[in-house]
């Protein structure tokens, strides 16, 4: 694959500030111009400051200027106008108004294994006589910036535009709902939904187990209860469990562990189950929030794109 990982993202929202005090509470590393990471680095999330929030860029690494060519080549073909950098290529989305970048990147660094509680299990028992360590565990970073999912008014172009001219690849999809797509071995580095107007519907951060999840997601709820959105649960794409909560700015945050990985593109489409309409959300955990589909603010971001279409 010559795409290998999601570098990041650029987002604007109304208060930097409250957003900023959000991330040091989540304990990420950076700040709003050198982008937030988790404690693996890798990929970042710069944040700029606007009216009202929206998705700005997203960058993707390649291995190679050879790769770039090739990107620049098969959007043309598309009829698109990309931009030509000295060591990347750019495209504007017209659907959801963010700008796609493919640069020659190193390759993510490798993530240091951890040791993980072994449970106890019926049949299986590895711990007698004394409390599970992972009750005795703290709030820490998640590791690094996973995915994101967008929101866009024409799923279909924008889905196309992403796979047939950037390079992504499909791991999962319910044609006109929902699109999964990878530009790494992870299952998905990139989601889009349908939205009346373009936004950034979620965001997401890779913890190691589902203790490492609970652990984090529960002192920022503990510290202000408004912030749980949805979770605990376990999604069908990507197998992954997760806990989303609020973030200032209005999107969601989610935080996760365990995801499939996709090495072998023929292996994965012999192995895996097709997703259904009915496992779009999840596999158990409580039911979709109807902001999901309708963001709470939609009418301030209505105002917002027609204020910059104007």
């Amino acid at each position: 694959m010559s795409l290998h990982r999601l570098l990041g993202f650029r987002a604007a929202v109304a208060d930097p500030t409250a957003l900023d005090a959000y991330y040091a509470e989540l304990r990420l590393s950076g700040n709003a111009s050198s982008g937030y990471t988790g404690s693996d680095g890798g990929a970042a999330v710069v944040i700029d400051e606007a009216p009202f929030r929206r998705l700005i860029a997203v960058d993707i690494g390649c291995h190679d200027d050879h790769d770039v060519a090739a990107v620049q080549q098969r959007l043309e073909a598309r009829g698109a106008s990309p931009t030509r950098g000295s060591a990347s290529v750019s495209v504007l989305d017209d659907a959801s108004r963010v700008l796609i970048t493919v640069r020659v990147a190193e390759p993510e660094a490798a993530s240091a294994p951890v040791d993980l509680v072994t449970p106890n299990t019926l049949g299986a028992i590895v711990r007698v006589d004394e409390r599970s360590p992972a009750v005795f565990g703290a709030p820490r970073p998640p590791r690094r910036l996973g995915h994101l999912v967008i929101g866009t008014p024409d799923l279909r172009a924008t889905r196309d535009l992403l796979v047939d001219g950037i390079g992504c690849k499909v791991s999962d999809e319910v044609d006109g709902i929902i699109h999964f797509l990878r530009c790494s071995t992870d299952h998905h580095n990139i989601g889009l939904v349908h939205s009346p107007v373009p936004i950034l519907q979620h965001y997401s951060w890779e913890c190691d187990d589902l203790d490492h999840v609970g652990h984090t997601a529960t002192a920022l709820y503990r510290s202000d209860p408004n912030r749980h959105a949805w979770g605990v649960g376990r999604h069908f794409a990507g197998s992954n469990f997760y806990w989303y909560l609020r973030d200032p700015s209005g999107s969601f945050l989610e935080l996760y562990s365990d995801f499939d990985r996709i090495t072998d593109d023929a292996a994965w489409e012999r192995n895996r189950a097709p997703l259904s309409l009915e496992h779009a959300a999840n596999v158990w955990g409580p039911n979709l929030p109807p902001e999901f589909v309708v963001p709470a603010d939609l009418a301030e971001l209505s105002a917002g794109w027609a204020t910059l279409a104007s």
